[in-house]
């Protein structure tokens, strides 16, 4: 059985936050990806990824990106490769 995709979004909920949150179910919903987003906004769950800048991208465990909105293209790269 395909397990679905583990996608987490870290930041306290900020403009940027949202923005890369939609991109994130947008790119999943087009290309019929299959992956649960979790929304971390805790500092304390946000530091043990050792991100010490938000927004970030942590998928399957990876983090993916720090302090900036990916454009959806990288967005898809990054899923795809999982």
């Amino acid at each position: 059985m395909e397990m679905d995709l583990d996608v987490k979004m870290l930041g306290p909920g900020c403009r940027k936050c949202i923005e890369i949150t939609n991109s994130i179910r947008q790119v999943i919903e087009e290309n019929k990806i299959k992956a649960q987003i979790e929304q971390i906004s805790s500092i304390d769950e946000i530091a043990e990824f050792g991100v010490l800048s938000t927004p970030a991208i942590v998928i399957g465990g990876d983090v993916k990106c720090v302090g900036r909105v990916p454009d959806r293209s990288e967005i898809l790269s990054w899923l795809k490769k999982r």
